[in-house]
């Protein structure tokens, strides 16, 4: 993993990103905003999945209508992303929670093929019961959990130094000793 990670914060334009710099607290800056944006659309439509707000419009509604903004700010929160690991990739790479918050990540799209069909591309049917279904609370809160344990483990990432024998605790550590 560690070849692949140095391999790929050396692709362009990933030097030319670790090199300036304000790149990097610029990328973590907006990606942290587009997180902010797309974070409150995912819990809108959770919670209305779950019958706890946003109650005055139907699922459909608040379902059909924060689709779009939902796939424009989860490009832009990838796009920052994938920007700020390549400028030290093999730093994330190492860290323990930026490997749980890739499982996380690859849970979310297995979530996203198992109720596709039954939630998120036929919200009208779940308009139409007199109680929301089963499978939609569970579809919310499972949505909740994931996207929340993906922010604490994104959060978590600064928390964790680099290893002792990377490129990145050598840029970082070694000039701060006396």
């Amino acid at each position: 993993m560690t070849a692949f990670s140095i391999w790929f914060q050396n692709l362009p334009p990933f030097p030319m990103l670790r090199d300036a710099t304000l790149a990097f607290p610029v990328l973590l800056t907006l990606h942290v905003i587009f997180i902010s944006i797309f974070g409150a659309l995912i819990f809108a439509t959770d919670l209305r999945l779950l019958g706890w707000g946003l109650r005055k419009y139907s699922i459909a509604d608040v379902v059909d209508q924060l689709r779009t903004p939902k796939r424009v700010g989860f490009l832009c929160v990838v796009t920052c992303g994938v920007l700020t690991l390549g400028t030290k990739a093999e730093e994330y790479f190492l860290n323990p929670f930026f490997r749980l918050k890739l499982v996380l990540l690859a849970l979310v799209a297995v979530h996203a093929l198992v109720f596709r069909g039954s939630v998120y591309n036929n919200p009208a049917t779940l308009d139409a019961t007199p109680e929301i279904p089963t499978r939609a609370k569970l579809a919310g809160a499972l949505s909740l959990l994931l996207w929340i344990s993906i922010a604490c483990a994104g959060r978590s990432i600064g928390y964790i130094l680099p290893p002792v024998g990377s490129h990145h605790f050598a840029a970082l550590i070694l000039p701060a000793l006396p």
